[in-house]
């Protein structure tokens, strides 16, 4: 059985990663991947478009699960990258804000 810890990391993770690949869509199909602050997002998004995103996601994820194993934390790993992913999701979260704003007020 899993370790609850290592659970609740690893469900906040899902949830993060979903919220990120939303609010990062959403802003990339309205304003295109220009818009996109990451430059190795950016460029991947120009290339690959959406698909590029869940490369990205993909992984990201690989390397968090690789430097928990070899760390022998896993859950600290996760943990970690879920505090960065957060911010990252908040910053998305405020450009959606920011834009949908400036597009009330164009009208």
């Amino acid at each position: 059985m899993m370790d609850e810890g290592l659970l609740n990391a690893l469900v906040v993770f899902t949830l993060l990663n979903l919220t990120d690949i939303v609010t990062t869509y959403n802003v990339v199909n309205k304003w295109g991947a220009g818009a996109e602050a990451n430059p190795i997002a950016r460029f991947i998004i120009q290339k690959l478009g959406v698909a590029g995103l869940f490369l990205l996601k993909y992984a990201g994820m690989t390397v968090i699960i690789v430097v928990g194993l070899l760390t022998n934390n896993l859950e600290t790993s996760v943990w970690i990258n879920n505090i960065i992913l957060g911010a990252i999701t908040a910053w998305n979260s405020y450009e959606n804000y920011k834009l949908k704003r400036e597009e009330k007020s164009d009208t």
